[in-house]
């Protein structure tokens, strides 16, 4: 028995080592060191804010359709294809792929089963992009996908999106197990593939899943794209990547999913006079036949799918290692090398400042950021952040300084993603508002680091918070946190309450905890869920665990209570699971005052669609503070907060310090609600901002004219109340009022513009610019960045309302320009806007023709920005049609297209020109601009009458395909109906307020 016994043990021995030599062999044969090989060397976000980033609807497959290299059949490439180098798979045939063409119906999520969970993509991509013609671009490519099985399971289920599958096989890592070859499935409409087996696959068991594909290199702006730029008269091909949020894709089989995070080895085969670029650094470079190289890059951290970033290029870097000694490379066409060396500064600066605020380093060796020259915003890929060129240019006295300002926001909300979004992601795009809303606050806090006498912190108010409560205050808002189903539906995440009232929500709750313990909350976050993904209960979670720690409570004004520490939790979700905000009524009680909040709605009458209810009955736990004339406290903090609950009751507060002076809420505008009052309080702000307007902080300046325009739209105060904030400008000296006061002031002008009282109306804006402007003049030697930005809006806004010593200095220097011999630039680089736009305005072809050759022709991406849009001034609607029909073709970069169409319908003349293109031409241009629900509300802000309102509610009823924007028309709506009604409302009493003034 013994005998046997061995005997049986020796065979069992002899089986496995023959297993263990086939296996081997196996690796061996995938691993093999010849020169294209890909399963050796490997190495592997995003906002906007719509999708940004490309159009869900280019990306079904084509049922049968020839192609340059095939045909396709449910997105498989049936016929085997030479390359370049040799055969696609090195002289092997392609693994016989047995495929079904039916489309699957795995009813209505968009979610993947997750059955197997991946920890590796070996990936090799060689983009071939060296044709004669742009449309017979594509790439070839393999990856291996090592994954486990979570679930015992026959299928394994992930992403692929207009890809040609050539091969399929998958590998137990277990030794001794044999090949599986996977019949092929498509779910075309949720872009899966399913590969089926015979044999189950076993939880706890890790497989390598082996893909070989293509697919077309497109000039839509998502997946792998090719843009051009010209050098002389060669035009010149740039290979792209815009994964986020769903294009992975498109470019190879994934598990596409924030939530599901893996590693990334790439290899990038190109020729050998361009150089590649991906996530991480390069650890070599191969040299294989007819000129094409193998760059070698090194494994990622653990990341999601949309953070996958590749470009292929000919531009060159400019290189700084920061202090923390990260390599920082700026890379650019050879042209625009001069305009890069302000970024490559800011960047190293930035990113210390990050690595001390989060107190994490930096993870990866390196950090590219590249301008490329189509491109719609930016995108913050790990270690390649890619954004258009425009946002890396400046140049000092050649960019001017809003430029400059626009070029460090944007670099700064990129690199935050680093920590926030890339080391810690959404878990799904549900709550991609703490990604984006995050990053948009963050960057003017490492503004603040970098450049505090710009005053970002006080400008965020104005560029983030106001432009926030404008667009929640409609019955067609959304909630912060809305779950999301479809592709439609994470398109439209990428909006204004995601970036900007997320953003606005994050600075409140820093008010709320006190700067140290919001910091020190999000380093504990970041350490908790390094490399994993969070919701947004994480971070309240993060924010409370801290917030004990630091002996946070409800503040003095609780007293009667016993001491309780703050419910991040119970806060917050007043904030993000409802939509909307509250206005917070503050009035004297004898010697207190009396606060209560109502919901605020720009239109109380409008139907609420039921589309999202409130579980608080729109009621909100409100941090208010307030001062008053008597102590004029305009530096508060979390210990001066009173706190208003869900509840909803009323707050009254005795022996308030305040006699029969003025009193105002909401210090600094860091709640996220408004504020209104007796007229009689209303009246007092007033006269003190006619009498001292100093006495009262900037900030709260431009609120008081921020919130009685947006209270009277809403019928909340008297027009006229509304109208009078507006008379002590001429004497305002910050740029933070007059910010605000244009901001509303567009609004007038939109509605009033076609009557008899616009001229009245101008007549008064004019006289109110005149004395600022004479003040500042017209010179900017000698002034500091905030100064300089004044002047150009006190500029802008006296040529825009006819003060006619300021179009004869536009026409005149324009004049000057267009005559000039020399290549030097006559006008102020911080007057050239103003300019321009005033001498295309009054002026006629001839000065368009000049401003369009300025666009075609300069090497400056912010001189090219200043001429394009310049040019969307003209009074000429011949001009305009034809610089419309301009814009669908390729002579417009289509990053530039969205704006232009944008700022010809705030044109009178052009409007109904961008609404009759938009209209009769749907189907093409939500294909060529993605981003068209920020598009609708522009080209829709002038309409006030029942004929207008008709005719939006009668496209949106007759198009089947509005896609993520829906919700834009339905805004659209609601604010033409209320624009007709602040007509009916208001028109008489504007007409009669001018006709009391001198």
């Amino acid at each position: 028995m013994l005998k046997v016994l061995l005997l049986l043990i020796l065979v069992a021995l002899i089986i496995q080592e023959v297993h263990g030599r086939r296996y081997k062999r196996q690796r061996r044969h995938h691993n093999r060191k010849k020169e294209v090989s890909s399963w050796r060397h490997s190495y592997r976000y995003r906002d906007s804010k719509t999708t940004r980033y490309g159009s869900y609807r280019q990306g079904r497959y084509n049922t049968r359709r020839r192609t340059q290299y095939g045909r396709y059949r449910q997105g498989r490439y049936t016929t085997p294809r030479k390359t370049q180098y040799g055969s696609y798979r090195e002289g092997r045939q392609p693994t016989p792929v047995r495929e079904t063409t039916t489309p699957v119906d795995r009813g209505q999520s968009i979610r993947l089963p997750l059955n197997l969970y991946p920890f590796l993509y070996d990936l090799e991509l060689q983009p071939f992009m060296y044709e004669t013609n742009a449309s017979d671009f594509y790439f070839i490519g393999k990856v291996r996908i090592d994954m486990e099985c979570k679930r015992s399971t026959n299928e394994i289920v992930l992403h692929s999106d207009k890809l040609i599958i050539t091969s399929v096989r998958i590998q137990p890592m277990s030794p001794g197990q044999s090949e599986i070859i996977p019949t092929i499935e498509f779910d075309t409409v949720k872009q899966f593939l399913i590969l089926k087996t015979t044999t189950q696959l076993v939880s706890g068991s890790k497989y390598s899943v082996f893909i070989e594909f293509r697919g077309p290199i497109i000039s839509e702006l998502g997946g792998l794209f090719q843009t051009t730029y010209q050098r002389g008269n060669d035009t010149i091909y740039v290979v792209q990547t815009q994964m986020a949020p769903y294009f992975a894709r498109k470019v190879i089989p994934c598990f596409d999913e924030p939530a599901v995070k893996a590693k990334f080895r790439v290899t990038l085969i190109r020729k050998k006079h361009l150089i590649s670029l991906s996530n991480s650094v390069k650890t070599r470079s191969l040299d294989l036949t007819n000129d094409w190289v193998a760059d070698h890059y090194a494994d990622t951290p653990l990341m999601s799918t949309y953070l996958l970033a590749f470009v292929v290029c000919d531009f060159k870097s400019r290189d700084v290692i920061t202090s923390k000694n990260v390599l920082f490379r700026i890379w650019t066409r050879p042209a625009a090398f001069d305009q890069s060396g302000y970024v490559s500064d800011l960047g190293s600066k930035v990113l210390t400042f990050y690595e001390e605020y989060f107190k994490y380093p930096f993870m990866l060796p390196k950090q590219d950021v590249i301008g490329v020259p189509d491109f719609l915003g930016s995108m913050e890929n790990w270690g390649l952040i890619i954004q258009r060129e425009e946002a890396m240019s400046y140049i000092p006295q050649k960019t001017s300084e809003i430029f400059k300002e626009f070029v460090t926001n944007v670099l700064s909300h990129e690199l935050s993603h680093v920590w926030f979004g890339n080391l810690v992601s959404p878990s799904w795009w549900d709550d991609l508002w703490l990604n984006e809303g995050f990053a948009s606050y963050i960057a003017y806090v490492a503004m603040n680091s970098v450049v505090p006498s710009w005053l970002p912190l006080d400008d965020y108010v104005i560029s983030d918070v106001q432009p926030a409560l404008a667009f929640d205050g409609l019955i067609s808002s959304h909630p912060l946190y809305v779950p999301v189903t479809s592709a439609d539906g994470i398109d439209a995440t990428f909006d204004v309450i995601s970036y900007n009232k997320g953003g606005s929500i994050f600075r409140m709750l820093q008010f709320i905890v006190g700067d140290a313990t919001f910091r020190k909350g999000i380093q504990r976050l970041i350490r908790e869920k390094e490399y994993g993904v969070m919701g947004h209960d994480d971070f309240w979670e993060a924010l409370r665990k801290q917030s004990i720690m630091d002996g946070n409570s409800y503040n003095r004004y609780n007293r009667y209570k016993n001491y309780k520490p703050l419910d991040v939790k119970g806060i917050m979700d007043t904030w993000t699971l409802q939509m909307n905000y509250p206005t917070v009524f503050m009035e004297r009680k004898g010697y207190g005052m009396k606060l209560s909040q109502s919901r605020y709605l720009l239109d109380k009458t409008a139907t609420d669609p039921g589309t999202y209810s409130s579980p608080f009955g729109y009621k909100w736990e409100i941090p208010f503070t307030f001062t008053t004339q008597t102590i004029k406290d305009f530096d508060q903090d979390k210990d001066d907060i009173i706190w208003m609950r869900k509840d909803g009751a009323d707050v009254f507060l005795p022996r308030v310090k305040c006699g029969n002076g003025w009193f105002i809420g909401n210090i600094r505008q860091y709640g996220f609600y408004r504020v209104n009052y007796p007229e009689d309080n209303w009246v007092k702000l007033i006269d003190q901002l006619k009498t001292d307007h100093t006495v009262i902080h900037p900030v709260n300046r431009a609120q008081i004219i921020n919130d009685a325009w947006s209270l009277a739209k809403s019928g909340d105060l008297s027009m006229k109340i509304a109208l009078q904030t507006l008379e002590y400008l001429s004497m305002e000296d910050s740029n933070f009022p007059f910010d605000a006061a244009g901001k509303e002031l567009t609004y007038v002008r939109n509605m009033l513009e076609s009557t008899d009282i616009y001229a009245d109306l101008s007549a008064f804006l004019s006289k109110t610019y005149s004395p600022p402007l004479m003040r500042l003049g017209y010179n900017n030697t000698g002034s500091g960045h905030l100064e300089k930005l004044l002047r150009s809006l006190v500029l802008r806004e006296a040529c825009r309302y006819g003060d006619q010593n300021c179009i004869n200095f536009a026409i005149n220097s324009f004049q000057n320009l267009m005559t000039s011999t020399g290549n030097t630039n006559p006008i102020d680089v911080e007057l050239r806007s103003i300019v321009y736009n005033a001498a295309i305005q009054y002026g006629g072809q001839a000065e368009w023709d000049f401003a369009y050759k300025g666009y075609t022709t300069s090497n400056t991406g912010s001189e090219r920005i200043l001429f394009i849009y310049a040019c969307t001034y003209t009074q000429n609607v011949t001009i305009l049609n034809s610089f419309l029909q301009l814009i669908l073709t390729d002579a417009v970069r289509k990053q530039d297209g969205e704006n232009i169409l944008r700022l010809v319908s705030r044109n009178p003349v052009g409007n109904p020109l961008v609404w009759n293109l938009l209209t009769t031409n749907w189907d093409v241009m939500i294909t060529r601009f993605v981003t068209l629900n920020y598009l609708i509300p522009d080209v829709t802000a002038k309409f006030n009458t029942a004929a207008d309102l008709q005719s939006i509610q009668d496209f949106k009823n007759s198009q089947p395909n509005l896609g993520a924007s829906t919700a834009a028309f339905d805004r659209a709506i609601e604010t033409t109906r209320a624009n007709i009604k602040w007509m009916s409302s208001n028109f008489q009493i504007i007409k009669d307020w001018l006709q009391t003034l001198p």
